[in-house]
């Protein structure tokens, strides 16, 4: 059903730096308390096992952290960490088993993206729906961003979203990065009703703001990827996001279009502005491809995947995006490549088949081969886009 491969080399289609297959597994299964609580878990229906798709994965000092959203019913654990048995690689509830319980409302809901920075803050951004991709979701509590200290092994704030800022029932909070130096986090709405936004919050104010630009966020209703040779819709707003070394662009791009978007975030971090104010200075980069996770370099490049051809690229500003260096590609195995990470010179990404599982055509018998894997890249000397000098250097814990 699953299968670890550590620092395997693979051949890929095209490459132009080395590139390792790290894990890759048939189903996702976790590190139950017991085999009977998960046989249970599988005869009331916490586990359905073709409702589970690993979406992002971040790394902190050689540990694995990974999300499993709640698209569907029946996901037990949406935020773990890899652990092995000897044999498997199961994902680990983190921070606990207690904070997966949707029946607590202190608990982790729906985390589909989180980012780690330089200090060992884990910003874990959790939707608060459940179950999005069914035809009745559930709105039970609001959407919320909790920074967890790794280190301290502690929650250092929890910030619920205002409806106004992420509305509680159509908002679907997607992806994160943060600006450790000036204290801001960036996030993507993928708007199930409409258009979609950014959502900028400030950390030393704990206060946020939601932007939105009908121009370059509103989704295209006949939005579809090919990914060879069939054809899926994709009807999805923003969605992926990436931020400039030096913490002053903030690039992002829709599922359902193929350009990338720019804009000063001097001016998503002034609150005084108006959307209209902000969306005048928004710039049209190019068109990229159909994208769905994208991050950035300390060099300034900005590295993204190429949904339609199964591949990475990386596009350095200042130049034609169409001139983006294709960094790895395989048609077979790197389906629908996701959320990156990086830990020193390597960035990490998932592949994930995504267009199989959104339109229930994966299969989890092995006979289609593994379906979810993480992936590593080389990418020396180049390093994140995250500054390492983050301010607070540290906080105490609030809870």
């Amino acid at each position: 059903m699953f299968k670890m491969i550590l620092m395997l080399f693979v051949p890929i289609v095209i490459a132009t730096v080395p590139s390792n297959l790290l894990f890759e597994w048939v189903a996702l299964d976790f590190n139950w308390p017991s085999p009977e609580h998960r046989q249970t878990a599988i005869e009331n229906g916490t586990y359905v096992i073709e409702n589970n798709c690993l979406a992002g994965v971040k790394v902190w000092e050689d540990e694995y952290f990974v999300t499993v959203p709640r698209w569907k019913t029946g996901v037990p654990v949406t935020l773990a960490k890899l652990v092995s048995n000897g044999t498997d690689v199961l994902l680990d509830a983190f921070p606990s088993w207690e904070m997966q319980d949707v029946r607590n409302p202190s608990a982790f809901r729906f985390v589909q993206s989180m980012e780690i920075d330089s200090r060992g803050w884990m910003w874990i951004l959790d939707a608060g729906r459940l179950d999005i991709l069914e035809s009745d979701p559930i709105n039970k509590l609001g959407p919320k961003l909790v920074i967890f200290d790794l280190e301290q092994n502690c929650t250092i704030r929890e910030f619920v979203f205002p409806d106004r800022v992420l509305n509680w029932t159509t908002s679907w909070a997607n992806d994160v990065v943060v600006d450790e130096s000036n204290g801001f986090a960036y996030i993507t709405d993928t708007n199930t009703a409409g258009i979609g936004g950014i959502i900028v919050y400030d950390f030393n104010k704990n206060l946020a703001r939601r932007f939105e630009d009908a121009a370059s966020m509103t989704p295209d209703a006949n939005g579809t990827v090919t990914i060879n040779n069939l054809t899926y819709p994709v009807k999805f707003p923003t969605d992926g996001i990436a931020l400039s070394h030096d913490s002053e662009t903030l690039y992002y791009c829709q599922l359902s279009r193929r350009e990338l978007f720019a804009v000063p975030t001097a001016l998503l971090r002034n609150f005084t502005l108006t959307n209209a104010e902000i969306a005048a200075e928004v710039e049209l980069v190019g068109e990229k491809g159909v994208s769905d996770g994208m991050t950035a370099t300390s060099t300034g490049d900005v590295i993204f995947g190429d949904v339609e051809e199964s591949a990475v690229k990386m596009w350095s500003p200042g130049t034609p995006i169409s001139d983006a260096v294709t960094l790895a590609a395989d048609p077979d195995l790197m389906q629908w490549p996701d959320t990156f990470a990086w830990q020193d010179s390597s960035v990490y990404f998932v592949s994930n088949r995504l267009q199989l599982f959104i339109n229930n055509t994966m299969k989890f018998d092995g006979s289609d081969g593994p379906n979810f894997r993480i992936w590593q890249l080389d990418l020396s000397p180049t390093t994140s886009y995250l500054t390492g000098a983050p301010n607070p250097v540290n906080a105490s814990c609030e809870l």
